[in-house]
């Protein structure tokens, strides 16, 4: 895990003075790199790479980057892991390679240079990285096939810049400072900014699975090395008995584990008491993993479960770390969260605690369970989505008729997503949107104030770039099963556009690796499409903790999900109101919202007709687009 940056030009160099650029970039990714800084500037100073180095894989000088081949054809900084580099290397042995170090990125930088971006299809790991061809006189952007690793990139006249963080971009002023009108959008829709859009104009985040080649000769070319989408569709495979599907899954899940515990120093566990992280905390123990550490965080409410994970640290024996934390800690550490987010988002700042837990310790890489739920159908969505859409079938044309009667039975703060689903007319993307959303589009109507709506083209555009995103995301490869439709849409949407970005982040503003081992396509082609045909296995998932090799204790499975967040519901109302109402005044004397919007939020939310989410959101979303 490590940060890079860096600027190609056309036809001169890439700055006045390109280390003093060097510099800027790499001190805006300090934090992401604590072990080691590197630059490279080509001859002609119209290429430059830096790189700030977290030592994991190789720790030694020899790991060091900007690494490249040795004919200096090629060079390269990359930032992430390649689980199975050990495997690749023997086979690039085979054909003629010789390897100077023991590097996953020495692997990677000769992979692409006798094989090209398609090759990427065969990593198993995550990454963002850049690769310099001094032949070709050409860059080679990619990102890992989740987009577990973030990757911007800023295109002007003449040149291209990348960096690991937007932030890095800013910093070195290379990018245009003022907020793009779809990515504002994208997050009033969403609570993230979905891929391929950020929250700065002229800033794009290279979409998962894909690759950019800039040439400075004019040529630009896009392509894709693989696509998520495609396992979960249906095939025409002979139906795999439930026994056999769920020792073939027992064995991936294993598999994927060992994969990730692949390290040179010692790896820790996020153990949050649920079902997946207390899995991996299993699966390691099965693998023969010894001498394990896993981290929480602890604070004085109901909704706390650091009781689960003191008992699943027992049941396994594990090393069990805490962090306390109080809501007036929160305030204190705001700006500096707020700073490492580098996106507006509504999540984000649990991750960021259970970070500085594991910090603390010295332990420099930590697998998470993230990806659990999506993968096996952990959300409520799995459930309410497949019954709405009953009843909507069953309903047929009378639906939109009978939606208000129904609407009237329900809590108020959810009546205007069923009355969306009403309106949906089946499809399975508007009602996702029902259950996801951060605003209905009526909502974003409402709230979207005059910086928003003043210019009618430009209004006009956003929408337009917002939805082309949405439909790229909402649409499948080919015929899915119901379950498969909403695995994928939580996987694309919410976990990809979401939940990896923010754990990176967050982890980095620590110096941490943190890494998803249910996050994996090996695992991912092991659980789809198949889990669609094994529905009972979907049910609070069975799939996953019936097929571990050592049990986890039964209070932990029969116990109902929680997601692992902080109790910003009453935090709100208590210490964190100046902060948040701040916010949204600020987003409100900006213009992007309207000017009541602010009290009729709070008011909405203390009325109990808003989940505190939507106040919450609307601040973080003020703090980033204000100008001081």
């Amino acid at each position: 895990m490590c940060g890079l940056a860096g600027v190609v030009r056309r036809g001169g160099p890439v700055a006045v003075d390109p280390y003093g650029l060097a510099d800027a970039l790499s001190a805006a990714l300090a934090h992401r790199g604590p072990d080691g800084r590197g630059c490279w500037l080509s001859s002609d100073r119209d290429a430059l790479l830096v790189h700030r180095r977290l030592a994991i894989i190789d720790p030694g000088p020899d790991g060091a980057q900007p690494m490249a081949t040795d004919d200096g054809r090629w060079r390269i900084v990359f930032n992430g892991e390649v689980y199975n580099y050990r495997q690749l290397r023997r086979e690039l042995e085979s054909s003629g390679e010789r390897f100077h170090t023991a590097s996953d990125t020495e692997v990677l930088l000769r992979l692409l240079a006798s094989q090209g971006p398609a090759a990427l299809s065969r990593v198993r790991g995550m990454f963002a990285l850049a690769c310099w061809d001094a032949h070709a006189h050409s860059l080679l952007l990619a990102r890992d096939r989740f987009g577990i690793k973030p990757l911007y990139v800023a295109l002007a006249e003449g040149r291209i810049a990348f960096a690991s963080e937007l932030g890095a971009l800013r910093a070195a002023r290379l990018v245009d400072d003022g907020p793009a009108a779809a990515g504002v959008l994208a997050f009033l829709s969403w609570g993230s900014v979905p891929p391929p859009l950020t929250w700065r104009r002229g800033v794009e985040m290279l979409a998962p699975g894909t690759w950019w080649q800039w040439g400075q000769d004019g040529r630009d070319q896009r392509g894709a090395f693989a696509d998520t989408r495609d396992a979960y569709r249906g095939d025409r495979r002979e139906a795999q008995p439930q026994d056999a599907f769920r020792d073939a899954v027992s064995h991936a899940v294993r598999d994927t584990v060992r994969a990730h515990l692949v390290a040179d120093v010692p790896v820790g566990v996020f153990l949050s008491g649920g079902i997946d992280s207390s899995a991996i905390v299993s699966a390691a123990r099965s693998i023969g993993a010894t001498s394990l550490q896993t981290f929480t965080v602890a604070f004085d409410d109901l909704s706390s479960e650091s009781r689960f994970a003191r008992r699943v640290a027992s049941a396994f024996g594990t090393t069990h770390h805490e962090l306390r934390l109080e809501a007036l800690h929160v305030v204190d550490d705001l700006p500096r969260i707020l700073a490492h987010l580098d996106q507006p988002t509504i999540d984000g700042v649990n991750s960021f605690y259970v970070s500085k837990a594991v910090a603390a310790t010295g332990i420099k890489t930590v697998l998470s369970g993230t990806g659990g739920d999506e993968l096996f159908g952990g959300y409520p969505s799995f459930t309410r989505l497949p019954r709405a859409m009953v009843i909507a079938r069953a309903a047929g044309s009378l639906l939109p008729a009978v939606a208000p009667l129904v609407a009237m039975a329900l809590p108020a703060r959810l009546r205007p997503r069923w009355r969306r689903f009403a309106v949906s007319n089946g499809r399975l993307g508007e009602a996702y949107r029902a259950q996801r959303a951060f605003l209905l589009p009526e909502e974003v109507d409402a709230i979207a104030g005059p910086a928003l709506r003043d210019d009618e083209a430009a209004w006009r555009d956003a929408v337009e770039e917002v939805g082309a995103v949405e439909q790229s995301l909402f649409s499948s490869s080919g015929a899915e099963t119901r379950e498969a439709s909403i695995a994928r849409l939580e996987t694309r949407l919410y976990l990809c556009a979401q939940l990896l970005r923010d754990i990176d982040v967050m982890g980095m503003a620590h110096g941490l690796e943190i890494r998803v081992p249910f996050v994996d396509h090996e695992l991912l082609g092991a659980v789809w499409p198949r889990l669609g045909r094994h529905r009972s296995l979907l049910r609070r998932k069975r799939l996953l903790f019936s097929t571990l090799d050592r049990p986890l204790p039964a209070e932990i499975v029969r116990r109902s999900k929680q997601g692992f967040t902080l109790p910003f519901a009453s935090w709100i109302g208590g210490e964190l109101e100046p902060f948040v109402r701040d916010g949204m005044r600020q987003l409100a004397a900006q213009r992007w919202v309207t000017p009541e919007a602010p009290d009729r939020v709070w008011g909405a939310w203390k009325s109990g007709l808003v989940h505190w989410t939507r106040p919450w959101g609307l601040s973080v979303l003020g703090h980033f687009l204000s100008p001081s």
